[in-house]
């Protein structure tokens, strides 16, 4: 009997520890990050049903290699359960007499990979690809042992060519097109002639879009003034005294959207950078084991002795010291992602060349609008979402604006918070959410009333209260008048107790 008891009490005991729960801990994912949520939830249970999404850094990916994933809580954990792991593209099949470097047999996302022809054939496509999230980009190339010529170039609506047109153009060659003041070029400003056809052109989108107001800079400010800020200005940023800048001082308005915002970072909590791990044998100035913020080194990669910098910023290097194709000064011809238009191209961009991005039709821009060539890699590749109840840009508000940087697509249940300009009452809700693809009601900021020097003396009045010497009433509170000496009031004196009535104030009469 002793025995049973145990028996029972040991598989009581045992099932109890795998006992579901109906809770979920706040999922923390490694190079992951939650959309939708406040920051502080972070540590705080999430309930059984509860839904989130999350999407990886940049050269990370989720077990789906969608850009969003969704997860839901269940009584077993999350589900599926999140991850973000390395990008890897595997070794292509290669096709008869075309070689390839370097021979590996994985590749991570950003390695670059570069084609030549054997036996004196001609290269029909890009010479050199690059690892993404969505696998290789452009097309491998073949190799021919003849190829033929081109005729004029395409026409673009509203654009037009570069330098002087030929009657032919031979395999290989290349042309440039730009467009006019407001016109956004999407796609590669260049195109080339590959054996007999030009690679596809770009486009002039007209009716950019102006942005909005500046975004905020915590521990920050910016300096303007041109308003409205139309697309192509620039706006100046800096930190406010104590702090460094973490980013690029200046962002620019790209049909609606400002580029990414810098970061202030206290000065005293910048972090410095560990040494480089090079192989022996690499020269590196100055050779230390730890440098401050800010520090910049030169090491020349062996057996190519061309000298490379690299610059700590708050605890990473910029770029990672890496000698693995660091000697090319062109990128790739650029990517070509998914669901956005067509950018199929062989064209080489030198260093920190940019292209713009534009998405199909039903499909919303996650990211930049421009992708940067650096060091040989392209950069900050945004994505093409499916518009489908996902939300866009949170909708503007007049003196006011939110207090996140903005995207420009939220998946479901996102929220944002806005905040008004000095002076401004904020009326409604500080949130918004994005539902069913559209967001709940936004706020209003209601203008301030300014005490007038030059309506007080016109109506012979004063404030009552001498020591009163704010110029601004928010909408709401009262501010009280009195009769100059020797004038009375015209009417009832409580009428002398004055409202701010969405700026603007009915001032009382004294004759």
């Amino acid at each position: 009997m002793l025995l049973l008891i145990n028996v029972i009490l040991i598989f009581w005991i045992s099932t109890a520890g795998v006992q579901a729960s109906s809770y979920c801990n706040y999922p923390k994912i490694d190079h992951g990050i939650i959309y939708g949520r406040d920051r502080s939830e972070e540590h705080s249970l999430v309930p059984v049903g509860e839904i989130y999404y999350y999407s990886c850094e940049y050269n990370f990916a989720s077990p789906s290699r969608s850009f969003w994933t969704r997860i839901i809580c269940t009584e077993e954990g999350w589900s599926p359960t999140p991850r973000c792991l390395d990008i890897e593209c595997l070794l292509p099949v290669l096709k008869p007499n075309i070689d390839i470097y370097p021979k590996k047999a994985i590749y991570k996302a950003g390695d670059v990979l570069e084609f030549s022809c054997e036996g004196g054939l001609r290269r029909v496509g890009p010479d050199s690809i690059q690892c993404y999230h969505f696998g290789w980009s452009p097309n491998f190339p073949t190799c021919k042992g003849q190829v033929q010529s081109c005729g004029q170039p395409p026409q673009v609506l509203n654009g037009k060519i570069k330098g002087i047109r030929k009657e032919v153009y031979e395999h290989g060659e290349t042309m440039e097109y730009e467009c006019p003041p407001y016109f956004l070029l999407t796609g590669p400003a260049k195109i080339q002639c590959i054996d007999g056809e030009w690679t596809n052109v770009p486009t002039c989108v007209g009716q950019v879009k102006a942005c909005g107001p500046v975004p905020h800079l915590e521990n920050g400010y910016a300096q303007f003034s041109v308003l409205p800020f139309q697309h192509g200005v620039s706006v100046e940023l800096n930190c406010r005294d104590t702090y460094k800048m973490i980013g690029n001082n200046v962002i620019t308005c790209i049909d609606g959207t400002w580029t990414e915002l810098p970061t202030c970072v206290e000065t005293n909590q910048l972090k410095g950078c560990s040494r480089p791990k090079f192989h022996p044998g690499i020269l590196m100035r100055p050779n230390l084991s730890q440098y401050n913020h800010s520090t910049r080194i030169y090491y020349n990669c062996l057996p190519r002795y061309k000298r490379i910098r690299s610059i700590c910023i708050n605890g990473k290097w910029y770029p990672e010291p890496n000698c693995i194709g660091k000697w090319r000064e062109f990128c790739p011809p650029p990517p070509q992602i998914p669901n956005a238009q067509k950018m199929l191209t062989t064209v080489n961009y030198r260093n920190k060349a940019k292209v713009a991005i534009l998405c199909k039709e039903n499909y919303l821009l996650h990211g930049p609008r421009e992708i940067v060539c650096i060091d040989g890699q392209w950069q900050s590749l945004p994505q093409c979402i499916e518009a489908t109840l996902h939300c866009g840009p949170p909708p503007p508000v007049s003196n006011g604006d939110i207090t996140s940087f903005p995207l420009s697509v939220y998946p479901p249940g996102s929220t944002v918070q806005y905040r008004c300009q000095s002076f401004y009452e904020l009326r409604g809700s500080l949130d918004v959410t994005c539902r069913n693809g559209q967001w709940s009601e936004p706020p209003k900021c209601l203008d301030a009333c300014i005490i007038s020097e030059v309506n007080m003396n016109k109506n012979n009045i004063q404030l009552k209260w001498k020591d009163i010497k704010k110029l601004y009433v928010k909408t709401g509170d009262f501010v009280e008048f009195d009769c100059k000496w020797p004038y009375k009031a015209k009417t009832s004196k409580e009428s002398f107790r004055v409202v701010c009535q969405e700026g603007k104030f009915e001032y009382p009469m004294c004759e």
